[in-house]
Order: structure tokens, then C-alpha cells, then sequence
């Protein structure tokens, strides 16, 4: 029975016996010393074995290899001075084994899961596998770390965590974009938001926020595109505008890079990280300023047009960095005819919202801003944007009956640990992508497009 994680072996228990479990990631012989590095949840150890320490148990150690499941006990020895790994937390100590069982047996592994150089098909082909390497079991530690970071903050700033349901009657953003159900006897898609149930939970609980998948049925194949991703959303209500909602954010964000560091620095290293500039208030910028400004400096006149594509974004971005010495910057005043009925329109400039997006060293990583909380003006503006209000009478009944001023966002999880990670496929950085091409392994491979030839 396991006794210590091999993250708890340390200099302070070195003369103990104890048990450990683990996988075997490496293994390496020394004529008949067999040397192995031990990992579970917690942490590596190296564990030397002996003939003459194990016995009849040495026969086990001779068949194993890379991801057998062990069970080792042994006492724990200082490692000489010239052997400390300083880079783990039990790498001043070895385990020198005196007993050793095989829970579970492996198969040779098809790909060498400390290669870098392995093509992003083939890690997502292998992606039980790939997994577990190192490098992307710290990923996604800090991606749960970035979670764990969005929900702490929220619950200490008084708001309920609610969970939204994922098929709904209608698309919150009125796009075409949506997976129909077919199962149900009423119309139904999977959601492309919790927008609407956001904005209902506002009239129950004030402040809310919800974690959850949602969906995408756009036909693209690009570097920053999922069809089923992770959104972090909020909402909250008693709000001046929507520099209420980027205010809360910055803090926001200012909490999850403090969090990170102080509960994954070392998966942090790992990948290199560079702690982004975080600036007391992250600059904002109107969409139209930033597109007279890219006009001026490039030339590029997009002046008419009503978002920035991904160059535009990269600009943006460098630019934020170069003169505002900050790697986020707030682009707000989207076009009303091109955001989604819900959005506040700016009384003093009605063809634009008081909504934005945030750029994240050159890609977008939250769209938000105000909410429109009149029943009236919701209404009328369903009906701009071509939308019957018949079909949105339950999301309506909120606003019927008193919802205050509102206004929240949605932060894309995956695009969020892709930027903090320098990582340029957002693919990378999501657990078990979902796209055009794939749904766990390739919907076409190569190999079948050439046996169907």
C-alpha cells in the first residue's frame, strides 16, 4: 500500500521505508543496476534496483519498460552532491528498492514521448499517450490552474457559480452558425453561449458565473478556431457601462497570472513562460481609432469595415506592447449591426455598442461589454436584427419584471492558455480538440483517403 507521492520524498525522511505507485518514464541499466524514474501525480523519483535488495522480486524489474504501472518499496537514500536534480522537488533522494510488484503491463510505446519535434496530427492521433509527457501534463495543470484561478476570484467577489444548459431553443447570438438536435420533438442547437441564462441568473443572484463548453458550427480550419471550446463566462448587474465589466476583468486577469505562479511555477517553466504586462488599467481603444490609426501608420484602409481580421489583431497587439507597454489592450464601439441584440447601444453614437473585445498579445481572448436591460429596447432591437421575439418569450420574462443595469464576457479558455504559453495552434492547448477534421482522430487520415483511391 502506497505511503508517500513521489512529490513527498525529500531529504527530511531520507533512512524511511516507504511505499511508492507510479508509472515507470524511464528506465536506464547500469550492467544489472537498474535505474528507474518514477512518476504519479505528484511528482518523479528515481528508484535504484539491486539484485542482491530485491531478491526473487529483481525477475519483475527485468521485464519492465516505459508506462508499466509499479509498485516499489524501498528506503529512502541521499543522493551524492554531483546526482542532486535540482530541477525536482525529490531530486535530492533516490529510493533504493527492497521490494517490487507489476500492477499493470504496457506495451511498447509507438512514439518517443520526449520528442518535441512530433507533428500535431500524429499528437493528436496519440493523444492518450502524448498526454502524458511531461510538457503536456504541465499544460494542462496550468490550464486547470487557470480555472481554478477565474472561479476562486469570482466566489471572493460574491458571485454564484450556475451551470447553463448546453441545448437550447434558440442561438443567443442569432448567427446561422449553430448544431442542430434532431432528437427533440421542439428545434433545438447546441449552445453557442450562456448568454441568455447569464442575463436570467442576473435577476435571481446579481452576480453570476458559469464554466462550460460551447459550440460552433462554422466551417473553418485555422490555427485559432475550435468548433467545441471552453468558455469562461461572468455576468453582474449595478453597473455604470461596460468599463465596469473591462475593470473587473483586469483584476480579474491580475488574479489568475498571481494564482499561476504560485501554484504551478514549475509547470510554468516548462513551457518558458513570460509573465505578460498587466498595467494597473489596460488600454482601450474604439474600433474605429484603431482602424484610423493602422491606416496611418500602414496605409491598410479598413476604416469601413466592422471588426479587425487576425492581422489587424497582430498589429494592434505589437503596438499595445511597443508604445502602451502592455500585452492586453481593450478594443471597444463595435458596430450595432454587427453584434448580437442583446448589446447596449451608445446613446450618444447609436451605430455603435458599448461592447468590446480583448486582444491578448495580438488574438482575441474575451468579447463582452453591456447589456441592453429594458424590455423595450431588447424587443426592438430583436426586431432590427430581423429576430421574432415570439421565439425568445422565456429569455424575455426576465426583463418584464425588473433587471437591472447589466453587463458581462466570455473568455476563451483555450485561446487564453495559448497566448500565455507562446503556443501557435490553439489545437495544442485544447484537451480533446473538436473541429472540421477531427473528432479524436482525423475524420479523413491520409491513409484512408488513400485505400478509398
Amino acid at each position: 500500500m502506497r505511503t508517500h507521492t513521489c512529490g513527498e520524498l525529500n531529504k527530511n525522511i531520507v533512512g524511511q521505508e516507504v511505499t511508492i505507485v507510479g508509472w515507470v518514464q524511464t528506465r536506464r541499466d547500469l550492467g544489472k543496476i537498474v535505474f528507474l524514474d518514477i512518476r504519479d501525480r505528484a511528482g518523479l523519483v528515481q528508484v535504484v534496483c539491486v539484485p542482491v535488495d530485491l531478491g526473487a522480486d529483481y525477475e519483475f524489474v527485468k521485464e519492465v519498460h516505459g508506462e508499466f504501472v509499479v509498485e516499489i518499496s524501498g528506503v529512502v537514500n541521499q543522493r551524492g552532491p554531483k546526482n542532486v536534480n535540482s530541477n525536482l522537488a525529490s531530486g535530492e533522494v533516490e529510493v533504493l528498492a527492497k521490494g517490487f510488484k507489476i500492477l499493470a503491463k504496457a506495451e511498447p510505446l509507438p512514439l518517443d514521448l520526449t520528442d518535441e519535434k512530433i507533428g500535431l496530427d500524429v499528437h493528436l492521433d496519440y493523444l492518450p499517450l502524448t498526454l502524458r509527457a511531461e510538457k503536456y501534463r504541465a499544460l494542462f495543470k496550468i490550464q486547470a490552474g487557470i480555472v481554478r484561478g477565474f472561479r476562486d476570484y469570482l466566489l471572493g467577489q460574491d458571485f454564484t457559480e450556475f451551470q447553463a444548459p448546453k441545448i437550447v431553443a434558440a442561438a443567443a447570438e442569432g448567427g446561422a452558425g449553430v448544431f442542430e438536435v434532431k432528437y427533440l420533438k421542439n428545434k433545438a442547437t447546441l449552445a453557442q453561449s450562456p448568454q441568455l441564462y447569464k442575463q436570467i441568473m442576473v435577476g435571481v443572484f446579481e452576480r453570476v458565473f458559469c464554466i462550460g463548453n460551447v459550440f460552433r458550427a462554422e466551417e473553418h480550419a485555422t490555427t485559432r478556431h475550435l468548433n467545441e471550446y471552453t468558455s469562461l463566462d461572468l455576468e453582474f448587474g449595478m453597473i455604470q457601462d461596460h468599463h465596469d465589466v473591462m475593470n473587473l476583468e483586469t483584476e480579474l486577469l491580475r488574479y489568475i497570472l498571481n494564482y499561476l505562479e504560485q501554484t504551478v511555477a514549475r509547470e510554468l517553466k516548462l513551457w518558458n513562460y513570460l509573465r505578460p504586462e498587466l498595467p494597473d488599467r489596460i488600454p482601450f481603444l474604439k474600433l474605429r481609432e484603431v482602424q484610423a490609426l493602422i491606416k496611418k501608420e500602414t496605409g491598410v484602409d479598413h476604416t469601413n469595415e466592422p471588426d479587425l481580421d487576425p492581422g489587424e489583431e497582430k498589429w494592434i497587439g505589437e503596438y499595445a506592447k511597443r508604445e502602451l507597454h502592455s500585452d492586453f489592450i481593450f478594443v471597444t464601439h463595435y458596430p450595432t449591426a454587427k453584434r448580437p441584440m442583446y448589446t447596449y447601444v451608445d446613446k450618444e453614437d447609436p451605430e455603435f455598442t458599448k461592447s468590446f473585445d480583448l486582444l491578448f498579445r495580438g488574438m482575441e481572448i474575451t468579447s463582452g461589454g453591456q447589456r441592453f436591460n429594458d424590455y423595450q429596447e431588447l424587443v426592438a432591437s430583436m426586431k432590427n436584427k430581423s429576430l421574432n421575439p415570439d421565439d425568445f418569450q422565456f429569455y424575455l420574462e426576465a426583463f418584464k419584471y425588473g433587471l437591472p443595469p447589466e453587463g458581462g464576457l466570455g473568455l476563451g479558455l483555450e485561446r487564453l492558455t495559448a497566448k500565455l504559453l507562446d503556443i501557435d495552434n490553439i489545437k495544442y492547448a485544447t484537451l480533446f480538440p473538436r473541429d472540421l477534421n477531427r473528432i479524436d482522430l482525423q475524420i479523413s487520415p491520409p491513409e484512408y483517403k488513400q485505400k478509398k483511391d
